[in-house]
């Protein structure tokens, strides 16, 4: 089949839309991301329960927000025939971009049940989720991962430039029962993610009510209690939020559009959806951890008062 123009000659509304909304996610998803790695690894005492898991979480999410979202660009404005004499590009960044969401899917399902064990089993976590076993379950999440992405080079679903998404992606076309796996992975990790949530949630409100038992005579001791669980579990309830709705749409449409029969603006927006999701899991923890933001800031003192004397001392700048 020849290629079809570029998206941005074929429809030009449509493509510079496209191309605003995922260019601002690949700014903010990657400067955020980058954020996240350069906290987390150079203050230890940052969010010590699931670091692991919020690092590796980071990493993966830059690989689509750094690598993959430009090559969308690219994709929209050049077009298929760009990628025609870069074949090895076209499949690098295709297998790429699902093996980190893939990794991004199991780093997520892993933090929920380390909160969840450090909520509701706390005395057994650190045996669990020490750091040694952490970060070894940070990397079995890419290796899994990649083996997880690998049938796509040996004809069980491929690479190639899907022409509704305009862009380099896994082949979903290739294979239904490959295409269905995918579904499911996106799918078991929402329902683990649900139920780990769930049962923090429940954990968190019977603390808050036993906290609050002694004042039976306080009508409104409940609403209380709901209020503080629900601040309380506002940026766990946020991240699952947020694997919801970018992901459900894309797992749901994998399914119903076996023969291909969808449109190209309901592939070229579900997959958008589908990858703004690397760039909000950054923006969720920067609003939801207070101690993160001020550690960013005494970052950003830190860093000013180190530049301040090379302002006043232009000689010692090459000391």
């Amino acid at each position: 089949m020849e290629g079809i123009p570029p998206l941005l000659q074929t429809d030009t509304s449509l493509a510079v839309v496209y191309i605003i909304i995922i260019s601002t996610a690949l700014l903010v998803g990657t400067f955020g991301n980058t954020l996240i790695l350069l906290v987390s690894t150079a203050l230890r005492g940052v969010n010590k329960c699931g670091k692991e898991f919020i690092v590796n979480i980071a990493v993966a999410d830059l690989c689509v927000t750094a690598i993959a979202d430009p090559l969308c660009i690219i994709g929209v404005t050049q077009g298929e025939r760009f990628f025609e004499e870069k074949k090895w590009l076209c499949v690098f960044v295709a297998s790429l971009c699902l093996t980190a969401c893939f990794c991004a899917f199991l780093s997520l399902t892993l933090m929920s049940m380390s909160r969840y064990i450090y909520l509701c089993h706390n005395q057994v976590y650190h045996r669990v989720f020490s750091r040694a076993s952490s970060i070894l379950l940070c990397i079995t999440c890419w290796v899994v991962a990649f083996l997880l992405e690998t049938p796509n080079f040996f004809g069980w679903g491929g690479h190639y430039f899907d022409q509704k998404n305009h862009q380099c992606i896994w082949d979903r076309t290739a294979s239904s029962s490959y295409t269905m796996s995918v579904s499911i992975l996106i799918g078991g990790s929402l329902l683990v993610m649900a139920v780990c949530y769930f049962l923090i949630f429940k954990r968190i409100w019977e603390t808050k009510r036993n906290i609050y038992i002694l004042d039976n005579e306080n009508p409104l001791r409940m609403r209380r209690v709901w209020e503080e669980t629900v601040r309380s579990s506002k940026m766990l309830f946020c991240i699952f939020v947020a694997f919801v709705v970018c992901w459900t749409p894309y797992a749901i449409v994998l399914v119903l559009d076996v023969q291909d029969n969808f449109s190209t603006k309901v592939h070229l927006f579900i997959t958008l959806v589908a990858h703004i999701h690397s760039s909000v899991n950054c923006i969720i923890y920067f609003a939801g951890n207070k101690r993160f933001r001020m550690e960013i800031l005494r970052l950003c003192v830190r860093k000013s008062s180190r530049e301040a004397p090379c302002t006043s001392h232009p000689d010692i700048m090459h000391t």
